[in-house]
């Protein structure tokens, strides 16, 4: 069995775990070899790591709390603000979904062109499945259940929601209000 044979600097590599300035990770990206790697030749050639130490100096006095930053707050937009905004996204969704179907004869050709070259068919593949019926047709469900969502959630209340209110203000907030005594009306036969 043929071994391969790493082009990796491992002078450099141990000079610089032999340091102990920079962690192991560190090493590895810089040298673009897996931290693994480099344990295992540390520990196969015996490498001794210099661990380098921060000694904590108490103070007597605990050190103070920043005061806290104030902050200015943003106001908050109102639910019209939302779904206006949400729409506008929705409609620029559709849009685009619109271009990609009318002009999806072209754009198959230009990824037929482009991958061409490749030696597999998964990029062709992905990139066909993005503009696939099924794709669109989930994107436009997805659009759809999006919108009616805003307009359900920026829909003014309900008949049955406003008379339920009118319900509560009238009971004082309570639904359990006393009624109270009876009042005696004379009935003329």
């Amino acid at each position: 069995m043929a071994t391969r044979k790493s082009s990796f600097d491992w002078t450099r590599i141990e000079l610089e775990y032999l340091a102990g300035e920079d962690s192991i990770r560190e090493i590895a990206d810089r040298h673009a070899i897996s931290e693994g790697a480099i344990r295992k030749r540390a520990k196969a050639e015996k490498w001794v790591r210099v661990v380098r130490r921060v000694r904590k100096v108490r103070t007597s006095t605990p050190p103070q709390p920043s005061p806290p930053v104030e902050r200015e707050r943003e106001p908050v937009p109102d639910a019209a603000a939302i779904a206006e905004r949400g729409r506008g996204l929705v409609s620029r969704m559709l849009d685009e979904l619109e271009a990609t179907t009318t002009h999806a004869g072209e754009l198959e050709e230009m990824i037929e062109e482009i991958t061409a070259d490749d030696r597999d068919g998964r990029r062709r593949d992905s990139m066909l499945g993005a503009i696939s019926l099924g794709g669109r047709a989930k994107t436009l469900k997805e659009l759809a259940t999006a919108f009616k969502t805003i307009n359900e959630a920026s829909a003014p209340q309900g008949k049955k929601a406003a008379a339920q209110d009118r319900a509560r203000e009238v009971a004082g907030g309570s639904r359990f209000r006393p009624v109270g005594t009876p009042a005696l009306s004379v009935v003329k036969p």
